[in-house]
């Protein structure tokens, strides 16, 4: 007896092909947000490990945690007047964290593309920090080389400078050579940010420029994207608290009604109101 072999028809394949293709467009993005979903639970842990790491810091440095300002270590060790040209001797915190961190990654967000990084043209106060932590890649003269520090320490996180009596605020005069203040001065240690996620921007001469210090909303409107980028998670970022606990929150919006771009003391009244505050001596969201 002769099987006789049937084929699809023109008319049922496009009806498979039709069903592919409705299946495809449902599931990718499920897929897809299901991967930014756990970059940025990866994202979070990084963020804990971050502040685990200051919080062990502050146990062996008299409550103080590592350094979230630019003038802190970039400064005259002599007059304290804050330069790159100069290296005080007090680390940033990224670099002061080295002995309680596994690993140098937690400090790339697996969702920053366009990671900054520790790199600023021609800081020698940056070079000598690297070299200093002996981080693999590291050389003497590596500041004046394009984006070289960039890859040495890829950095998607910064920290509050105003936890720095370097940095006026709030009615207190800034400090010339200010270090950071002690966890015991902060008001509301559990609503104080710590250090937040940021992203990175380009200088006049085309490098990729991040540090390891910014303030909420810090450069919105100005060709300094930092902080904008650090929204990479469902509209948000992760957050690290002064009391070590880290929590991602959703950003609020960087425009004004009429369209034009918040300035950054609107932006970190904004953050105040939603529980998160830049100021040490903040102590309510009302």
């Amino acid at each position: 007896m002769k099987i006789r072999n049937q084929a699809f028809t023109l008319i049922e394949l496009l009806v498979v092909i039709a069903i592919i293709a409705i299946l495809a467009a449902i599931l990718f993005p499920v897929f897809a947000q299901a991967r930014d979903k756990a970059r940025q639970t990866s994202c979070l842990s990084n963020a804990k490990q971050i502040g685990l790491a200051g919080q062990m810091y502050a146990q062996d440095y008299d409550e103080i945690l590592p350094e979230t300002g630019w003038q802190g270590p970039c400064s005259d060790p002599v007059t304290g007047v804050a330069t790159d040209a100069k290296y005080s001797g007090v680390a940033s915190f990224p670099i002061a964290s080295a002995p309680y961190i596994k690993n140098w990654s937690i400090f790339k967000c697996p969702s920053d593309s366009q990671y900054g990084g520790f790199n600023k043209p021609a800081s020698y106060c940056y070079e000598q920090q690297l070299l200093d932590a002996k981080l693999p890649g590291a050389y003497v003269g590596i500041k004046d080389a394009p984006d070289a520090m960039r890859k040495v320490l890829p950095l998607s996180y910064a920290g509050n400078y105003y936890l720095s009596s370097a940095y006026g605020a709030s009615g207190r005069a800034a400090v010339v050579g200010g270090k950071m203040l002690s966890l015991s001065s902060f008001a509301a240690p559990a609503n104080l940010h710590y250090v937040a996620e940021v992203g990175s921007s380009v200088t006049a001469n085309g490098w990729t420029f991040a540090g390891w210090y910014i303030a909420p909303g810090y450069g919105n409107g100005t060709t300094d994207f930092r902080w904008r980028k650090g929204k990479r998670h469902a509209e948000g970022r992760n957050w690290v608290f002064v009391d070590g606990h880290a929590k991602w929150y959703k950003d609020p919006n960087f425009l004004n009604a009429d369209g034009t771009n918040r300035s950054q003391t609107l932006l970190m009244e904004d953050y105040r109101k939603n529980g998160i505050y830049t100021y040490p001596e903040t102590d309510t969201s009302n």
